[in-house]
């Protein structure tokens, strides 16, 4: 019986000590796991400054104004009767020389005379035919020359200057010289201006603004 309650108190103990957790087995290791970390970087704003616009300035042109011419006394003498011719030659332009005459009688053309009593400048506008005719001429002093420009309009369009020779008497001027046409745009080989006077009466006639108008009014095209 003794012999029996020990192999049970055996067998107890075995089946216990195997039930028993193993001492390597009681403790229980732990694993931390790290949680990701997510950085968002916030956005950036750029700011792009432009360059500000060029600003055009626009220059209109003034709107063009008229201009008055004063009446002043006029010198010299109002050519009443006569006759008056005047042209130029071209060196190119052929096609536009031309010569024209007329009556100045009824126009305004006016003479001065020198100190010896010859006719020393002619200036004036006039009818000539179915155009029109203005004109100055100075004579150089003591000297054989003379200076003069002419506009002619009608059937012969001119606008002539020219410096040569020159004859003056108390009732007759004129110019035989070289120049330029300023409208056609030429040499001129040949510029004749010549007035006869057969009457005259002592005050000047021409209306200032009328001639301005008349010298200063633009061509077409330059030719």
């Amino acid at each position: 019986m003794k012999r029996l309650v020990a192999v049970v108190s055996v067998v107890v103990s075995a089946v216990a000590l195997s039930a028993a957790p193993a001492a390597s087995q009681t403790g229980e290791s732990t694993t931390t796991v790290a949680e990701p970390t997510t950085t968002v970087a916030e956005p950036t704003t750029t700011t792009t400054t432009l360059p500000e616009a060029p600003t055009t300035t626009v220059e209109v042109s003034p709107a063009p104004t008229s201009t008055t011419i004063p009446q002043v006394d006029r010198p010299g003498e109002h050519v009443t009767a006569g006759q008056l011719s005047l042209g130029a030659s071209f060196r190119e332009q052929t096609a536009a020389s031309c010569n024209v005459s007329g009556s100045v009688a009824g126009g305004e053309m006016n003479i001065i005379k020198d100190e010896a009593g010859n006719i020393g400048v002619v200036y004036g506008k006039s009818d000539l035919g179915a155009g029109q005719a203005g004109v100055v001429m100075v004579a150089l002093g003591p000297l054989p020359l003379a200076i003069g420009a002419f506009r002619t309009t009608g059937t012969c369009n001119q606008d002539v200057v020219g410096i040569g020779a020159y004859e003056g008497s108390p009732t007759s001027a004129k110019l035989s010289s070289v120049g330029y046409g300023l409208y056609p745009q030429d040499y001129a080989n040949l510029v004749e201006i010549e007035l006869q006077v057969s009457a005259t009466e002592p005050t000047a006639s021409l209306n200032l603004q009328s001639a301005y108008d008349f010298l200063a009014a633009p061509r077409e095209a330059a030719q």
